[in-house]
């Protein structure tokens, strides 16, 4: 598995439709895809969306997300960082902010490669680059 992090618009997605060469018919988009279809492509954009969508509905998101990537242990997910920043003063946005941190830290620990992206550069944070 392949972990891409970073900020909303730095180019994580761009990164890793290049990285795998991919089409935009191999990615699924958290934010609309159906909860049983989010893990069956190759790429999992916007996971951070998907966690909201999923707490609206009170599932359990660590219990849903890593579920779906034991089912696809190859999957690349895509993710945006939330707690970089300014605490949420409201508490449902709390909430979301905390379940993906921590979902992301144990998705980091189970992924091959972890990159980070900022301003369209990738950095790897976690393992080895081919060739290197």
């Amino acid at each position: 598995m392949i972990f891409i992090i970073g900020g909303n618009s730095q180019g994580k997605l761009e990164f890793a439709k290049g990285l795998l060469g991919l089409q935009d018919g191999s990615i699924a988009d958290g934010e609309e895809c159906s909860f049983h279809h989010a893990f069956d492509k190759p790429v999992l954009n916007k996971l951070h969306m998907l966690i909201k969508r999923v707490l609206a509905e009170d599932i359990d998101p660590m219990e849903f997300v890593m579920a779906g990537i034991e089912r696809n242990p190859s999957i690349t997910v895509i993710c945006d960082e939330l707690g970089s920043g300014v605490v949420p003063v409201n508490q449902a946005d709390r909430e979301i902010q905390e379940q993906v941190g921590r979902i992301q830290c144990s998705i980091a620990k189970k992924a091959e490669k972890v990159y980070r992206v900022y301003c369209s550069l990738p950095v790897l944070i976690k393992g080895i680059e081919n060739g290197a």
